[in-house]
């Protein structure tokens, strides 16, 4: 607690208004309800939730409201007890004031009232919390523990945020995925679900993707935000780690060769509170992102995959290479991304191909189509893929099916498909496949694109699977 005036002048006035909403509750008379609240419509095991709305919550907060000629809510602000010394006090301090918009020119009638509604907010917020999850018996500690939150957000510029980003249509086995220090992907509370979706009216809804997540990737001590209440909402303080999520999201690609993305981001205000909802949860909705895969099929009930353990260590040693990978592995894991949204195969490939430059291109000169054949059909033997004339062919024709849109050749359709073992394959697909499993040898060991150049590691490459094809009794993956 900063500021024991501010406290000592509040708490009376929340204990008050929490009388008042016990006696207008125990007299009978109507409560006006949420308008919009979250509510589980559908919830089975292992299935995506699906959300419906709750119009039966009782808003406390609506029993009071504004003096004027035409008041509605039952009390005035002003019968708080409490109420004008409080924002007397408010009044007096020209941070409080600035924080709610009012300049402290008394003829600014407009900042004034903007002070007066931010001041009972910080009594009314509370009291109503206190009805909804302690009931109308005053709880010292626990109106202290709110009022310390509300105190955070009037007082502080940088405001610590914990980032909640829902992954789309991939599940895990654990509930708790610890990626690094300060990055894991958790599971997702059915609470903290009904928190989340709070702010997203149902026609800004993307139904499919706002319910198809099980878990989110959780950012501590990235981000922060400024939020003086007169601007309505959370303004981001600095850059958006925008890199660091993406990031999370490539390696959990990579891991889990299944189309994901992000759509919603949300965060958890860390030591203060910008006021509250209901019974939901502290997760707020922050801004929707349309990072997903356009190849997500909106039809499936349940995620794709359940990621195992080992999978999930995958993912950890993944991106802890991204977060120290050179500017080449990491424009080709963002390649693999930008990709997977593309709404255009022709942009896709485009892009799926720069990945696999980026990773086999090298800096010296050379016949590209060849150089990528021959280093790509050497690194993925590493990963099974056993026939490296088979390999190489397959690169040849991706690549000679990007050239061909590239350069602008009409007749690049014919080379759409890539024939394979009597059948044919989209080259897009194939792309994918290759990018992914280049990712996966590449990121986990990073001498591979260091070296690239060196014919040497190359033959390696070659030496080290034929080594293991003649040692080995299990028998060797093919290509396809």
């Amino acid at each position: 607690m900063k500021d024991e005036t501010l406290w000592h002048l509040t708490k009376p006035a929340i204990e008050d208004a929490l009388q008042k909403i016990s006696n207008h509750v125990q007299s009978g008379r109507k409560t006006e309800n949420h308008s919009a609240l979250p509510a589980f419509k559908e919830v089975r095991e292992g299935n995506f939730h699906q959300f419906g709305t709750d119009y039966k919550t009782p808003d406390f907060r609506k029993i009071f409201g504004p003096d004027g000629k035409y008041r509605l809510n039952p009390h005035s602000y002003t019968e708080i007890d409490g109420y004008n010394e409080l924002l007397a006090y408010v009044s007096s301090s020209p941070s409080y004031a600035a924080f709610h918009g009012w300049s402290g020119d008394k003829s600014d009638d407009l900042g004034q009232r903007m002070l007066a509604f931010g001041t009972a907010d910080l009594i009314i917020e509370i009291a109503a919390r206190h009805a909804h999850m302690r009931g109308f018996e005053f709880d010292e500690e626990y109106t202290k523990s709110r009022y310390i939150e509300m105190e955070g957000w009037w007082q502080s510029e940088d405001l610590p945020v914990t980032l909640v980003v829902p992954i789309i249509n991939i599940s895990f086995e654990d509930d708790t995925v610890q990626i690094s220090d300060n990055v894991s992907i958790e599971k997702i509370s059915d609470p903290d679900h009904l928190a989340r979706v709070a702010d997203l009216l149902a026609y800004q809804r993307d139904e499919w993707a706002i319910r198809a997540c099980t878990h989110a990737v959780i950012v501590r001590n990235e981000a922060t935000v400024n939020w003086p209440k007169a601007m309505g909402r959370e303004q981001w303080a600095g850059d958006f780690p925008y890199a660091m999520l993406d990031q999370v999201i490539q390696a959990v690609s990579v891991a889990a060769m299944q189309p994901t993305g992000y759509y919603q981001v949300a965060y958890l205000p860390e030591g203060w509170a910008p006021g509250y909802v209901g019974k939901l949860e502290m997760i707020r909705h922050a801004f929707k992102v349309d990072r997903k895969s356009q190849r997500l099929d909106t039809s499936n009930e349940t995620p794709t995959t359940i990621l195992d353990r080992d999978k999930t260590n995958d993912i950890a040693q993944l991106f802890n290479a991204l977060q120290r990978a050179n500017d080449q592995t990491i424009l080709a894991a963002r390649r693999l991304q930008l990709a997977s949204l593309r709404e255009n195969e022709l942009d896709e490939i485009v892009d799926l191909c720069v990945g696999i430059e980026a990773l086999l291109g090298g800096t010296q000169a050379g016949e590209t189509t060849y150089k990528l054949a021959v280093r790509g059909a050497a690194v993925l033997a590493r990963k099974g893929f056993r026939d490296s004339a088979k390999v190489a062919d397959l690169i040849k024709k991706v690549y000679a099916y990007r050239s061909y849109i590239v350069h602008g050749q009409a007749k690049h359709a014919k080379k759409r498909l890539v024939a394979m073992d009597g059948q044919k394959y989209l080259a897009t697909g194939i792309a994918e496949i290759i990018l992914i499993a280049l990712l996966d040898v590449m990121l986990k060991d990073a001498t591979l694109i260091d070296g690239i150049d060196n014919d040497r590691v190359v033959f390696d490459l070659i030496d080290e699977w034929t080594t293991a094809s003649t040692s080995s009794t299990d028998p060797a993956p093919n290509a396809d």
